[in-house]
């Protein structure tokens, strides 16, 4: 049975009269309103008798509750009559009171004692702030109220126009000063100008000659502030809202001679001579007709919206005819204005756009085809027609590389509505050899790229020839990154077009997935459709690039033309743009499958399946190619792991970009054995997969030495290429990897005995040729002994270039055979020049000369490393060392001026023998330097065992100086012909030119531009590396430094300084010495701070001595004895310092050893 419940909520007084009602203020009744309060169920009561009020809900109550309803009713009644006189009152009494806290009074849940209850009052919105765009105090009338009043352009428009409305004359008066206001122009016409309709051009004129007398070259238009932006704004935004309130309220029809009267003003101050008129005049009517087309478009919708009511009302069987003439008459309105509306768009396009679109200043210029580019967009119907979109091809020709560019912008804004493209047939159709001749040849690579996307947009709708698609795809090849970006879509979708065409040969995709079903997506050798895609990108950038080899000259060798041996060629750069567009780069472990996957199988089964195979098997450039691109994708891999290791704070996120960088190191070592199995063979694509190894992460198997395994098996692999092969590329590459392998200590014990291994097996080849006959005569070596010759020095060369090459070549074998240093010194003989009549022997014997050279210099400069060492380590030196590194010494240099000496042309060996020479006597030169920077340790090296050292450190002769002076002037000459350069006369103390003997090179019949550049830079290339050797046997003091021809060779080398450019300028610079800073101190600061200097100095060496032993006496040096001696100033000091060159006097004298420590101070 169920009990009766108090309630939680009273309802008793739960009707219309009794519900507090949310509003601000009061009632229109008078009573105070509070706002609702959120209930509380159970909520205690200070109050027993409103409590058991509450739960007691007897008559007594009831009537008592009628009785407060009937008495608000008549309280309302009453209040309604004097609702605002009460409101009034009210609010002045509030005024004037001062409020006080209100004393929480008790209250029972629904019922509220509003006599007491306060007023509330919802917060005030807050207004919004003005803007203001231009702050100037001196403005007035229209132009104040647009840019400084911070009123609304829609609010002054409409205040223009009841202006208009009391005065017209006045309104169009304010209206034409605002405009010369705008255009800068302080001057004024009056109402009289404005009535003379037949002076316009007469007074226009005068305003501006009168304004030009000012000088005035500035306007608000080009003003560089920070304002131009909202000034333009603005002053568009003003000419929108004011025809848009002349269309509405009907002056635009009513009143033609408004029109009219703007129309002339504007049309004769585009005509102006005056740019500030004619820019300001034609950018303000180009407003107006732009807010008529946008105008014109909406009466076109209303127009067609009211016809199809019309047809619909004219289908009803009842039609109502006076609906009928309703719609019909809006039609006739509808057509009427529209009329109106294209007669002034055509009178504006016909009087200020065609004269200002090809106007002399090229910002009138653009803002004429920013102008019709918004027209065709708002008003297609007119402007997208020939006779209209012929000026956008016209403006593509412009002069102008912003021009240029922004018609390509507003060409890809009206190609981007698929409802235009059918219009722009005839445009595409006409100019689209220029937009094509502007995407490959425009000098601004932003105009290009431009016209690329445009051309992209042109291929989408079906309008760009075959012809053109490849010519614009050989872009992927171009310099310019920005090109090659623009270019990705367009070359993605090539290579989609050319994949769908497969796949359809194919049978289709149902098809495909049948016959490249994937298994297991972690193994990748298996074949899947994105081998298609790869073999569809190689093929297409391939017959691009046999494309360009057609179109290159001549006399450029074709088959070089596919060059891979940059770190950087073309295809990887290309790789590198498609790299985000197509998604099957970005997984490098399937194309290495496809690489690795033996395509040359024949396999019995379907006949589709054969078809397929056939369909993805690559060509040997193909191959290559696609070599490349592994390395740029796994190169591009690698680098945005790093990038998002970087980015990722999280330890998990991090902790998984390591562990994927593990794993691509492992998966990649393992992957480059296989590759150079398979393509180690051919020179060029062995070179491209040892570059591989320089992308590897080598930290991994430091780390994990149970994979140092594979890493040595990968060496394993790497010392057979560099055994293999005598290419320079294959072994350069062999040689950056193992470098990159010892720069690891884990791996570096691994690298080093490969080394040792190659070491032996190369100077065994070496002593094994050198059995087969006379080493040091040119023509003595069969030419297939002379070929193995020439690879065993090739790595010889490379390996010197790496690794100490210093005990491989010193030593001995067991077969008495001669060391391989005296071998190499033997073979350099060979560059003494016999004609032989055989142009492919001779570069073979210049080519071992070359080698030779180089590998010997390695070896004197690992040598003199290690004197180095010794000498500042305080080693001892045996004498019989210094005696053998003498002979050979002697015996370099005498090869080498016999091989260069014997030549007449710049030849490489005559340029390298001569370098050469050079660094080698500036190479034991350095020897005097390190004996006389010795540390404490080398104090047992005795005056004589500097004597004996210092004999390795010889002046060239001045017969050979002679040859040197012989070459560089050839060098000079070979430059300034190519570059037309005109070399200065020599001085009368020299000796004059011999002009006979100059050979003249005629240009070569059919050099392109860019060859004959690149002839130039060859020759300046070579002027400034011998330049620069002759500045270094200077500062050595092995140049010039003796006999009665001393200082004219010096002399002879800086006479053209200033006439072969700033490269050969900046080389000879630092025969001046290092470019002291400008002091900013005067005179007088400048040497108060150099006697601070010299007496801080001399403070410090006073400090030194004390600090040795301040009770000491100083002992008298035996008479006769070299201290005694150098006491009395008859010997010179072991290093003796250069008064001059110091400017210390003080410090030059002092006999202690710390003489170079005080003069760093």
């Amino acid at each position: 049975m169920n009990s009766r419940r108090q309630p939680l909520m009273d309802i008793s007084n739960n009707d219309v009269t009794s519900s507090p009602v949310a509003t601000g203020g009061r009632r229109k009744s008078g009573r105070a309103v509070k706002a609702p309060e959120k209930f509380v169920p159970d909520a205690p009561s200070s109050n027993p008798s409103a409590a058991s009020s509450k739960r007691k809900r007897g008559g007594d109550d009831a009537e008592n509750d009628a009785s407060d309803i009937e008495e608000e009713e008549e309280l309302s009644d009453a209040t309604l009559e004097s609702a605002g006189e009460e409101e009034v009152r009210e609010n002045r009494r509030r005024a004037k009171t001062t409020k006080k806290p209100a004393t929480k009074k008790p209250k029972t849940n629904g019922t509220v004692s509003y006599e007491e209850a306060p007023a509330v009052r919802l917060p005030n919105r807050p207004k919004k702030a003005k803007k203001v765009v231009i702050v100037d105090d001196g403005a007035d009338g229209l132009y104040a109220e647009v840019f400084s009043s911070g009123e609304t352009l829609e609010d002054v428009a409409s205040m223009w126009l009841n202006r208009y409305e009391d005065n017209q004359p006045g309104a169009v008066t304010e209206l034409v000063n605002f405009i010369l206001k705008c255009a800068g122009c302080d001057l004024q016409v009056t109402e009289d100008d404005i009535e003379d309709m037949d002076n316009v051009e007469g007074r226009v004129g005068d305003v501006q000659e009168e304004y030009q007398s000012q000088n005035i070259t500035g306007y608000p238009l080009i003003s560089k502030g920070k304002n131009l932006h909202a000034f333009r704004n603005s002053l568009t935004g003003f000419f929108d809202q004011l025809v848009k309130a002349m269309h509405e309220s009907g002056v635009m029809y009513e009143s033609p001679a408004l029109l009219e009267n703007i129309h002339i003003w504007l049309a004769t101050m585009t005509s102006s001579n005056s740019r500030p008129f004619r820019h300001t005049a034609t950018f303000i009517a180009l407003s107006v007709a732009g807010a008529m087309c946008s105008i014109a478009h909406k009466e076109i919708e209303n127009a067609a919206r009211t016809l199809r009511q019309l047809e619909s009302e004219r289908k009803k069987r009842g039609a109502n005819k006076a609906r009928l003439a309703e719609f019909q008459k809006k039609v006739a309105s509808n057509e009427q204005r529209k009329e109106v509306i294209e007669n002034q768009i055509k009178d504006y396009f016909e009087t200020v756009y065609v004269h200002r679109y090809r106007d002399v200043d090229p910002k009138i210029r653009h803002e004429c085809v920013a102008a019709l580019g918004t027209w065709i967009l708002a008003l297609p119907s007119v402007f997208l027609e020939g006779q209209y979109l012929r000026y956008m091809g016209w403006m593509l020709s412009d002069t102008s590389v912003p021009m240029r560019h922004d018609v390509l912008k507003q060409l890809e804004r009206i190609m981007k509505d698929p409802a235009n493209i059918g219009s722009m047939h005839h445009f595409i159709e006409r100019f689209r050899p220029r937009i094509v001749e502007m995407a490959t040849r425009d000098s601004e690579p932003t105009v290009r790229a431009s016209a690329v996307e445009l051309l992209d947009m042109i291929r989408e709708a079906g309008m760009l020839e075959p012809d053109d698609i490849d010519v614009i795809g050989k872009l992927i090849f171009d310099s310019e990154p920005k090109i090659r970006k623009a270019l990705v879509g367009f070359f993605a979708e090539n290579v989609k077009d050319l994949y769908e065409s497969k796949v359809e040969d194919l049978g289709g995709e149902e098809a495909l997935e049948d016959f490249l079903a994937v298994d297991d997506e972690e193994n990748f050798d298996t074949p899947r459709p994105g081998w298609i895609t790869f073999k569809c990108l190689s093929e297409i950038l391939l017959s691009y690039d046999l494309q360009d080899q057609n179109e290159i000259p001549s006399q450029i060798d074709a088959g070089d033309f596919l060059n891979v041996t940059g770190t950087e060629s073309r295809f990887t750069l290309a790789a590198q743009a498609l790299y985000d567009k197509v998604p099957e780069l970005r997984e490098w472990e399937m194309l290495a499958g496809y690489l690795l996957f033996d395509h040359s199988t024949t396999k019995r089964g379907h006949a589709t399946d054969r078809a397929l195979k056939a369909t993805f098997k690559p060509e040997e450039n193909e191959e290559l190619i696609l070599l490349e691109i592994l390395n740029a994708v796994v190169k591009l891999s690698l680098t945005q792991a790093d990038d998002s290791e970087s980015k990722h704070k999280k330890k998990n996120s991090r902790m998984e970009t390591l562990e994927a960088r593990e794993t691509t190191a492992r998966h990649l070592a393992g992957l480059i054995p296989r590759l150079l199995k398979k393509f180690g063979a051919d020179p060029k694509t062995a070179t491209v997969v040892l570059r591989l190894e320089h992308v590897l992460n080598l930290g991994v198997f430091q780390e994990l030495r149970q994979d140092s395994t594979v890493y040595a098996k990968l060496l394993d692999e790497i010392s057979a290429q560099f055994s293999s092969h005598s290419d320079k590329n294959v072994l350069n590459e062999a040689g950056a990897a193992f470098l990159h392998a010892r720069g690891y200590e884990e791996l570096e014990e691994v690298t080093e005995s490969k080394l040792q291994t190659l070491w032996e097996n190369t100077t065994s080849a070496l002593q094994k040729l050198n059995r087969a006959g006379e080493m040091a005569v040119r023509g003595g070596l069969r030419i297939k002994v002379l070929t193995d010759l020439s690879h065993t020095l090739a790595r010889i060369e490379q390996l010197a270039s790496i690794t100490n090459c210093v005990e491989p070549l010193e030593a001995s074998s067991d077969n008495a055979d001669p060391l391989s240093i005296n071998i190499l010194l033997e073979i350099i003989a060979r560059g003494v020049f016999e004609d032989s009549n055989d142009d492919a022997r001779d570069a073979l014997e210049d080519e071992v000369t070359v080698s030779a050279i180089r590998s010997s210099m390695f070896y004197f400069m690992w040598k003199v490393r290690a004197l180095t060492q010794k000498i500042q380590s305080g080693e001892e030196i045996p004498d019989l060392d210094i005696d053998q590194l003498r002979e050979r010494e002697e015996l370099f240099a005498t090869n080498l001026i016999a091989a260069f000496s014997s030549r007449s042309t710049l030849d490489p060996v005559r340029l390298l023998g001569a370098g050469s020479l050079i660094d080698l006597y500036v190479l034991f030169a350095t020897l005097r330097s390190a004996s006389n920077s010795k540390g404490k340790n080398a104090q047992a090296v005795t005056n004589g065992d500097n004597l004996y050292l210092d004999s390795l450190i010889q002046e060239i002769p001045p017969e050979v100086q002679a040859e040197v002076t012989s070459i560089f002037e050839g060098l000079e000459k070979q430059y300034a012909r190519r570059s037309k350069k005109k070399l200065a006369e020599p001085s009368e103390d020299e000796e004059p030119e011999d002009l006979e003997s100059e050979s003249e090179e005629e240009d070569i019949e059919g050099a392109t531009d860019s060859e004959r550049q690149s002839d130039i830079l060859k020759a300046e290339k070579q002027l400034c590396e011998f330049a620069g050797k002759l500045v270094l046997g200077f500062i050595a003091n092995v140049l010039d430094v003796s006999g009665p021809q001393k200082g004219k060779f010096r002399t002879r080398v800086v006479r053209n300084r200033l006439k072969l450019g700033p490269n050969f300028r900046e080389v000879l610079a630092y025969l001046d010495g290092p470019k002291q800073k400008k002091s900013h101190k005067s005179k007088a600061q400048q040497a108060e701070a150099e006697a601070k200097k010299a007496q801080k100095s001399a403070a410090i060496v006073v400090d030194e001595d004390e600090d040795e032993d301040p009770f000491a006496d100083e002992a008298e040096p035996e008479e006769g004895s070299a201290e005694d001696l150098r006491r009395r100033e008859l010997l010179d000091d072991d290093a003796p310092v250069s008064v001059e060159a110091n400017g210390d006097g003080e410090a030059a004298v002092e006999p202690d050893g710390e003489e170079d420590d005080i003069m760093g101070d």
